[in-house]
């Protein structure tokens, strides 16, 4: 089987995720004053698009930068993610124990990074430590109890659930799969894996942003007060004299009623 071109699928994966970056941001800034978690979701892009970034510039700055910092930024971004869902659907997270992961993952990280590295360990590191982290995404949107708002986040919240299947997958292949050489030569099937987290991905923007456009259109429906039959002349004066003198004459009674 031939095998992938990881840098050229990164590379693209990189661009996508820095034009659907814009795209959020330009989102955030037009419903700015909306407590729906569009900057978490913003964030969230931002800071993978800048991980992978430095990912793959990998050779150029020194490993805490390339290799931890990166990852970090990457993970950072997930646990954005799930404050913006928490947000979107009402869901208040406290924020103290999601710092303190952050800092046990890096701490992790660097370890198998800088002074004792092993790939295979931070597949499992990485994977592992977000597989709760996306099943508790896709638990606050599968069991949020507004009907109508559950209904707008379905398909993130089967991204997410996908996600954690594919974290679940990278995890396992890694325990028990071959020996990985490097992120740019991986074993086929986990080749497939990072792909498969590459299309998540980009399904994921989509699902947020028809998720944030039908709660827009849900809220502008429900402000917009019904239109009722008026007759001519109720709100604006007539324009013609004749019509006036008319309803003097036929007050209560006429054609026009």
């Amino acid at each position: 089987m031939m095998p992938f071109d990881m840098k050229t699928s990164i590379f693209t994966y990189i661009l996508v995720n820095h034009i659907y970056s814009l795209v959020l941001g330009v989102v955030w800034y037009r419903n700015r004053t909306r407590r729906w978690g569009i900057g978490f979701f913003f964030a969230d892009f931002v800071l993978k698009s800048a991980g992978m970034t430095l990912a793959c510039l990998r050779h150029t700055p020194p490993h805490a930068i390339s290799i931890v910092a990166a990852n970090t930024l990457m993970f950072s971004g997930t646990i954005f993610m799930l404050f913006g869902t928490a947000r979107f659907f009402g869901v208040r997270l406290r924020a103290r124990p999601y710092v303190l992961y952050v800092i046990l993952f890096t701490a992790l990280y660097a370890f198998f990074a800088l002074i004792r590295p092993d790939i295979r360990v931070r597949i499992v590191l990485f994977s592992g430590m977000l597989l709760p982290v996306v099943s508790h995404s896709a638990w606050i949107v599968f069991s949020c109890p507004d009907r109508e708002l559950k209904n707008h986040g379905v398909p993130a919240g089967v991204t997410f659930a996908l996600f954690a299947a594919v974290f679940f997958a990278r995890v396992v292949f890694a325990l028990t799969g071959d020996p990985i050489a490097s992120y740019f030569h991986q074993p086929i099937m986990d080749s497939v894996l990072t792909l498969l987290c590459q299309v998540l991905s980009v399904f994921l923007a989509y699902s947020l942003l028809l998720m944030i456009s039908n709660r827009s259109t849900g809220q502008l429906h429900r402000e917009t007060p019904p239109m009722t039959p008026q007759e001519p002349g109720a709100d604006t004066p007539a324009p013609w004299i004749g019509y006036r003198l008319y309803r003097r004459i036929f007050p209560l009674k006429g054609l026009f009623r």
